[in-house]
């Protein structure tokens, strides 16, 4: 192969309509599939912590009798699996050079996502379910560092944008599906009201696992650990036909020196990353996903049922269901637009519009949402955010980290920026229900002097009323607690 390109007789290029084949389609199809898992639990986790019964099983017992979750629960259920994501996000980086892209996402699946799964689907309590959750984050986190770079790798580039963007279409589809299914099930009387969403995300996991066995290899990993004839046999049955010279020759022209370097190196890559040569590669192909958790995201996918609720919208799954159909047409339009118009038309158009959106929308929220036509604005708002979100942050998101880093580089980049996305995930999720949450103080008409009164005398703030306590009952109660302070002391 080299000594054609040194004479002069380089592989032609083929025709671009020369790359389509069943066994493709079937991979492609199988991969992608695999975002149905985050998507799925992205999307049920809203609705589901809002259904009654659900409440009522997991709850704590000092919070026994309340409708919904207090925000310490709702920390636990939507915090603790973003740290098990982090975690799988960092292991995915040695299982994908050492494995490969197949048998990672088997081992992700068998160990676990399947056993997370059936944890959450039979926890007798909050302790197990929180653990199966988290178990289960280690899992689809995996996954995620795996499926787009795993996509990237299986097609040309004329294409690579529509066929990366499967994976995000992939999991909008599962959003609305898990919704409904939610939906659905909350008109039911007993507890399977909440274990169908969770049975459900549990056969998917082991279907998904067994129809991965059929997946072929990734031919730019084979290439990568110098098995050049594998990766040429595996193009051909990826392509159908024979004439796979030029393209396994631009692999190989860039992966072999990395392969052949000295595998100490391959210790430290990950380091190599934030060099001066790579920061701003990296910088790029990193800042989509953190960028779009902290735009909004978590607000108004993950939390949209329980701020409906207490904006007091009427048909609040209903609305959920549009926000997430939303966000699949989305997430089915972006990779179309990313290939048609260009990455940096799609990110300058997307960003701005979710700039006048948030402001909208804060807008409102400033405005006390106490009238009808606010309340339905801040719906709309929610639906046009979740669409354009999707086709712009959420599809480049996943494009960008298979495209700019250094190709001996896309496995630690792609979990550099998936670590970021988790840990600004934790921050959002766990602020949103602190800032949601019903003890926030009514400091109206009172002065910084008296509010500050009121945080000594210990009385919890929640029972502050709209009306000033009198100085006496103040005054009363900082005697007390100044009392209890000097025992304690002493």
């Amino acid at each position: 192969m080299a000594d054609d390109t040194a004479t002069g007789n380089a592989p032609a290029q083929p025709s671009i309509k020369a790359w389509w084949s069943w066994r493709l389609a079937y991979n492609l199809i199988v991969i992608s599939l695999a975002m149905v898992l985050y998507g799925y639990d992205n999307a049920f986790t809203s609705p589901l912590v809002s259904l009654p019964l659900f409440v009522a099983k997991y709850q704590s017992v000092k919070n026994k009798g309340l409708t919904a979750f207090t925000a310490d629960e709702l920390d636990l259920l939507i915090c603790v699996p973003l740290i098990g994501a982090v975690l799988g996000a960092v292991a995915g980086v040695p299982l994908q050079r050492w494995l490969g892209r197949r048998k990672t996402m088997m081992l992700a699946y068998a160990a676990a996502c399947v056993p997370g799964s059936f944890l959450q689907l039979f926890a007798p309590n909050m302790g197990a379910l929180v653990v199966g959750r988290f178990w289960n984050g280690v899992g689809i986190s995996v996954l995620t560092s795996v499926v787009p770079l795993f996509l990237a790798e299986l097609v040309p580039a004329h294409v690579r944008g529509r066929t990366t963007g499967l994976a995000t279409a992939g999991s909008g589809a599962s959003s609305v599906v898990a919704t409904v299914v939610v939906w659905a099930t909350s008109k039911l009387a007993d507890k399977r009201q909440y274990q169908i969403p969770l049975a459900i995300q549990a056969a998917l996991a082991a279907f998904l696992l067994i129809l991965s066995w059929l997946l072929t290899e990734s031919p730019s990993w084979l290439v990568s650990k110098g098995r050049l004839e594998d990766a040429r046999s595996t193009l051909v049955k990826l392509r159908g036909n024979e004439n796979v010279e030029y393209e396994l020759q631009s692999i190989a022209s860039v992966l072999v020196a990395a392969a052949e370097a000295d595998a100490a190196k391959s210790v430290v890559r990950f380091k190599e990353i934030l060099t001066r040569k790579n920061w701003a590669r990296t910088f790029m192909a990193s800042s989509y996903l953190p960028a779009s958790q902290v735009g909004g995201q978590t607000l108004v996918v993950t939390y949209s049922t329980v701020l409906f609720v207490q904006a007091g919208v009427s048909n609040v799954f209903l609305m959920t269901i549009l926000v997430f159909l939303l966000q699949f047409v989305g997430n089915s339009v972006g990779p179309y637009l990313a290939d048609r118009l260009g990455r940096r038309i799609l990110a300058l158009g997307g960003i701005g519009l979710l700039v006048i959106l948030d402001f909208s929308a804060g807008g409102l929220a400033c405005a006390g949402l106490t009238s009808k036509p606010q309340l339905l604005g801040l719906a709309a708002l929610s639906c046009i955010f979740a669409f354009v979100n999707a086709a712009s942050f959420q599809c480049l998101a996943f494009i960008l980290p298979t495209e700019i880093p250094d190709p001996t580089l896309r496995e630690p980049t792609m979990t550099w920026a998936l670590f970021w996305s988790y840990a600004t995930a934790i921050i959002t999720t766990f602020a949103t229900p602190q800032i949601m949450n019903s003890d926030a103080p009514e400091t109206a008409r009172r002065t910084l002097e008296e509010i500050d009164d009121m945080y000594r005398s210990g009385i919890p703030p929640r029972k502050w009323g709209r009306k000033p306590r009198t100085e006496g009952n103040v005054e009363m109660a900082l005697r007390v607690k100044d009392i209890a302070d000097t025992e304690h002391g002493e």
